[in-house]
């Protein structure tokens, strides 16, 4: 039996909840979400909610036999994303979590005192590389179509939006030890452009793990 073709297509505001539920599902490097923090709703808002909210022009999702199985979410400009972050998202994160009794929970607490430090003085992108690769993207795909180039197709679909909006250059981070991501934006055209700090082990180590930025020129 031949395998259905998933159509690539943009976001649309009634895909919102399949997206936030796939970002959980793959948030610790393809692993669900509860390896790291207990609650779906908070992280969801924290990954997803600029770029449905404002950027959702740049979103694009993958759909297979009428339903969602991977998306992309992009921004053109990271220093507006930088901006709306520290203003609007993460206020609004902060106090649904409180409001939600996040905050007290064990494994939040861990994960939080274990890198607050970290989170402070982070890097998160320097000005060169904003200048040289301004927008941004994620791209997540559902266990059981990962092999069938859709990771592929929406991150083409992205570059070709970015490059007619005038773009110069796209990053991606992507976790050091995902090896098999980093292929994936290396065989795309992307190299490797930085190296920060994201957070420390949870598997009782402490020791840091840090993002990989792969960036691309969009000429």
């Amino acid at each position: 039996m031949t395998r259905a073709v998933a159509e690539i297509r943009p976001y649309q505001p009634q895909d919102r909840s399949t997206l936030r539920q796939i970002c959980c599902d793959t948030a610790d490097a393809g692993q669900p979400v509860e390896r790291f923090f207990p609650d779906r709703e908070v992280i969801a808002d924290l990954l997803t909610n600029y770029y449905t909210q404002y950027e959702p022009e740049f979103a694009y999702v993958a759909e297979n036999n009428g339903g969602v199985v991977g998306y992309l979410t992009g921004c053109l400009d990271t220093r507006r994303f930088k901006r709306a972050m520290a203003w609007q998202i993460v206020p609004a994160v902060f106090g649904k979590a409180l409001f939600r009794g996040v905050l007290w929970h064990p494994q939040a607490v861990r994960f939080v005192r274990a890198n607050l430090g970290i989170w402070l003085k982070g890097e998160f992108r320097n000005a060169e590389i904003l200048r040289e690769y301004p927008a941004h993207l994620h791209v997540n795909i559902r266990e059981g179509f990962r092999d069938q180039r859709l990771g592929e197709r929406l991150v083409e679909a992205f570059c070709n939006h970015a490059r007619r909006a005038g773009a110069p250059g796209i990053h991606a981070g992507v976790s050091a030890e995902n090896t098999r991501a980093g292929h994936f934006f290396e065989e795309l055209g992307f190299a490797e452009v930085h190296r920060e700090p994201r957070c420390r082990s949870q598997d009782g180590t402490g020791r840091v793990l840090y993002t990989i930025i792969y960036g691309k020129k969009c000429h």
